[in-house]
């Protein structure tokens, strides 16, 4: 970022080529941009649940295979409950990961595209 003689504020383009080094920071502040990974991350699960959930009930609606307070009175047996759970613990590591990943490059530049860029 730079800052014009009139006080505005330019933002120059983060990503000009392959990324070599580190991770870029789109938002200029790798905080914001690990919130925003996060809050994304988080948007997709939500909307497979809700698209998932959806299918579901029509099916079961359909088929009329369900009683209407079926899940409000569910009892879990323990295994079902330690599943749960675990799947809780995997849901929450997921999205919350976002917010604490290394800005070391997840992907590998070939050799010869690296010799290119440099």
């Amino acid at each position: 970022m730079t800052e014009k003689t009139d006080g505005t504020k330019r933002y120059k383009a983060v990503l000009t080529g392959p990324v070599t080094t580190t991770e870029p920071e789109f938002l200029h502040d790798i905080g914001m941009d690990r919130m925003v990974g996060a809050f994304v991350a988080l948007a997709s699960e939500v909307y497979i649940l809700r698209d998932r959930l959806a299918a579901l009930e029509t099916v079961l609606e359909n088929n009329q295979t369900l009683a209407q307070d079926a899940i409000e009175s569910l009892e879990e047996t323990p295994e079902q409950s330690k599943e749960r759970q675990a799947d809780a613990q995997h849901f929450a590591t997921r999205v919350l990961g976002e917010l604490h990943r290394s800005d070391v490059p997840i992907s590998h530049i070939g050799r010869k595209v690296r010799e290119m860029t440099e």
